[in-house]
This record gives C-alpha cells, sequence and structure tokens, in this order.
C-alpha cells in the first residue's frame, strides 16, 4: 500500500496558477510547484509531468470563468 495522498489537485493547480501569475508559462515546473506546497509525492501522483498539469490548469481555468 502505498502512502496516502497530502495535496488535491486543487491545491497543486492553485501553486501552478500562482507560478504562472508571478512567472509565466515557463516558470511552472514540476519542482517549483512541489515547493509550493511542501511536497514531491502528491505532485506526480495528479500529473505526470508539466505536459498533463499545464492543460489541466488551463481546463480549470476556463471552467472556472464559465461559472457565475
Amino acid at each position: 500500500m502505498g502512502r496516502p495522498v497530502r495535496d488535491d489537485a486543487d491545491t497543486l493547480l492553485d501553486a501552478a496558477a500562482g507560478l504562472v501569475t508571478e512567472r509565466g508559462p515557463a516558470g511552472v515546473t514540476m519542482s517549483a510547484v512541489a515547493r509550493g506546497v511542501s511536497t514531491q509525492r502528491s505532485v506526480y501522483h495528479h500529473f505526470p509531468d508539466r505536459a498533463a498539469l499545464l492543460p489541466a490548469l488551463w481546463l480549470r481555468t476556463l471552467a472556472r470563468s464559465r461559472t457565475p
């Protein structure tokens, strides 16, 4: 049995959104997101790589912008 997941996907995406605001899309790295939430395992549990993380952030942003 693996370790329990410490952070949910929204927490990780919040950290990624903060990085986009501060550094732009190029500043969103897996290690920077992990530092933002003080964990490494949970990032890779939810998103295997940056190529999966950035589209998830974009889709969540779109979904939230359409919700009143």
